[in-house]
């Protein structure tokens, strides 16, 4: 069965902090998911990820691009799914060759893409709770990211 942990958040700037704790223990290359409704923080989470990786410009949600890059200590390379209607839509923007690089990949709006990612990634789910706080759910699927996720929860800074 996955590990997971479940977190609660009380600001967007929580959100952000425990963006920058994912990102200061991950390597590339790593896939991470990020689900959640409209508003509920997957582009403040994907923030403080950047930062951590020493990215120092604003991040912003690529929904009508699609996919930004960024370049920082590691590359990171940010995409948002929400417009498309099917996976074949993914094979046209040339997602497969995204998967293949060496950099963190930080994924919105996932679920489109469930029937061509590899095995192994980070998914975190945010629900907002009320106006300001968030239940994260944070899961590894796949060897390396069950062992990330472990390694996590014997962080003091995560709890489970």
């Amino acid at each position: 069965m996955a590990e997971k942990i479940v977190l609660k958040t009380d600001s967007a700037e929580q959100s952000r902090d425990l963006g920058r704790k994912i990102g200061d223990k991950i390597k590339s290359p790593v896939l991470i998911l990020l689900k959640g409704e409209l508003g509920t923080g997957k582009t403040i989470l994907a923030k403080g990820i950047a930062e951590s990786l020493g990215y120092k410009d604003e991040l912003t949600s690529p929904t009508y691009n699609l996919v930004q890059e960024y370049q920082a200590d590691q590359e990171i390379i940010h995409m948002d799914l929400y417009r498309l209607d099917n996976s074949e839509e993914l094979l046209e923007i040339g997602f497969e060759d995204y998967l293949s690089r060496d950099a963190v990949i930080l994924i919105e709006w996932p679920e489109i893409a469930f029937s061509i990612i590899p095995a192994d990634f980070i998914y975190i789910e945010i629900i907002k709770t009320s106006a300001d706080t968030r239940e994260i759910m944070l899961k590894g699927e796949g060897e390396d990211a069950e062992i990330f996720i472990e390694r996590l929860k014997k962080d003091a800074d995560f709890g489970s």
